[in-house]
């Protein structure tokens, strides 16, 4: 009968033991599986910003196209400017204009 006991607490020490083995377990496992989620979000975190980025790189170069006809239609009003406009601006600037220059000569 104390064979039974003994035999009885062993495997009770047996099952506790398994059980606080099994309980470290699934603690280690929900550790891990909730360090493997985190990652996957940091993924996620990290797709989105490259995404967002190329976007912002896609913005970025229309605006720069935008911004380079913008200055090469200000060129081109630049150079289409008359003589006479020309002349007429230096004169209400006070400068000094090439026909001015025919006439104090």
């Amino acid at each position: 009968m104390v064979s039974a006991i003994s035999s009885s607490v062993q495997a009770v020490q047996y099952s506790s033991s398994a059980s606080s083995d099994s309980a470290a377990q699934e603690a280690d496992l929900e550790k891990q599986i909730q360090a493997l989620e985190d990652q996957a979000k940091a993924a996620q975190d990290e797709a989105d910003a490259t995404r967002l980025q190329q976007q912002a790189a896609a913005l970025e170069a229309k605006l720069n196209a935008l911004k380079a006809a913008d200055n090469a239609k200000q060129v081109e009003q630049n150079q289409s400017t008359s003589p006479a406009a020309a002349a007429r601006q230096a004169e209400f600037d006070n400068e000094p204009t090439t026909q001015s220059h025919l006439f104090s000569m």
